[in-house]
């Protein structure tokens, strides 16, 4: 399956908010509930965006028993449909789900205890200190400099939230750990453009979300719990239909 390739265009949100499940304080109450003549639906805010991604990934993570990588990994793959993708867990197994999304959990990065003192670079050819060379947990290891210029290249061409190992015909998704630690070091922009896509995934690659198409823009995304179309307000006064992209005008508050 290709790659979601969103835009990189920059949207809604800063990215100074820690994204760990366990950083997170449970500030459920900006999680906000609206009434509508539909289905249930909640504003996810700016602030909350975190709390609703939150919800998805340790429902993954405790049925799954992976850790929170995998678990958004899977989840991106699945366009933030749970019930998809334990439904394919169920009827193809873990082995078929973890393979098909592109994760692996063998975790050589902790096998290589006496590795020598310098490697080989199969992308540029070059033998570069042990200490500089990253290997993926799908075993594969380059030196950190083609690392660092694979995801910053990857992240320009739009597919930030799912970046391959450089090795060819490897369909295995990068640690975002290790993405997030190596553009840190020279690239911190970039690191914090690939921070925000992983976090505004979560909007971007889900049906059942949408952002508000309030102009100019209020930053809020709408969440609708079933299928079915409804007409939402967000929580600024705009009104429109969830799932059809059809913007209604703003209700004018007398």
């Amino acid at each position: 399956m290709e790659d979601y390739a969103s835009s990189d265009d920059d949207y809604h949100y800063s990215s100074d908010q820690e994204d760990s499940v366990d950083a997170i304080e449970n500030d459920d109450q900006d999680y906000a509930l609206l009434s509508s003549k539909g289905p249930t639906t909640q504003v996810i805010t700016k602030e909350s965006l975190l709390v609703a991604q939150r919800e998805d990934l340790r429902r993954v993570m405790d049925m799954l028993s992976v850790r929170e990588q995998h678990a958004r990994t899977l989840l991106i793959f699945h366009r933030w449909d749970v019930e998809k993708l334990f439904a394919v867990y169920v009827d193809k197994g873990k082995s078929f789900l973890f393979a098909e999304a592109g994760v692996s959990v063998d975790e050589h990065r902790d096998s290589d205890l006496s590795a020598p003192s310098t490697l080989m670079c199969y992308i540029c050819m070059e033998d570069v200190p042990s200490d500089e060379t990253t290997r993926m947990d799908c075993g594969h290891c380059f030196c950190n400099s083609c690392w660092i210029e694979h995801f910053i290249v990857k992240i320009n061409e739009g597919q930030s939230k799912r970046i391959r190992c450089m090795q060819h015909k490897c369909n295995s998704i990068c640690d975002e750990a290790v993405v997030r630690t190596l553009l840190s070091i020279k690239h911190p922009d970039m690191a914090e453009k690939y921070e925000r896509f992983l976090l505004e995934s979560y909007i971007e690659d889900n049906k059942r979300v949408k952002w508000c198409p309030s102009t100019p823009h209020c930053g809020n995304a709408i969440r609708v719990e079933d299928d079915e179309l409804c007409e939402v307000e967000c929580s600024c006064g705009y009104n429109f239909v969830l799932g059809a992209c059809v913007k209604h005008t703003p209700r004018v508050h007398v």
